[in-house]
């Protein structure tokens, strides 16, 4: 019982513990989520204002996704994955310095005049 007080506390900022013992557990999961889910609004609008502070420095093609997929982490939570909240398609540093070292390998053969 105590990890539902501490839970009720956490998420919902509910400290009534009257209040807490009258819900059923069915409740109590769906207060839970729906507490979840309001994290997840709060994710995406974190992410709209990352994007937009991004595209005010110039940055072209940034998408929201790339930041969080908040459509993505709505499905996962609604299918009870418990990591709704990894839902960031993030771009791999490794993956981006390989790109960069076979750009520079080409313009390096490319910009050799003859032929």
């Amino acid at each position: 019982m105590d990890g539902v007080i501490e839970k009720s506390a956490h998420f919902l900022q509910v400290y009534d513990n009257d209040l807490i013992y009258s819900w059923t557990p069915h409740e109590f999961r769906l207060k839970i989520k729906g507490a979840q889910h309001r994290q997840i609004d709060e994710y995406e609008k974190e992410a709209r204002a990352a994007m937009f502070g991004r595209v005010a420095n110039n940055q072209k093609k940034v998408r929201e996704t790339q930041l969080f997929n908040a459509e993505k982490a709505r499905k996962r939570l609604d299918r009870g994955s418990k990591n709704w909240s990894k839902s960031r398609d993030v771009i791999s540093l490794e993956d981006h310095r390989k790109a960069s070292k076979a750009m520079r390998e080409y313009f390096k053969t490319a910009n050799k005049k003859g032929g």
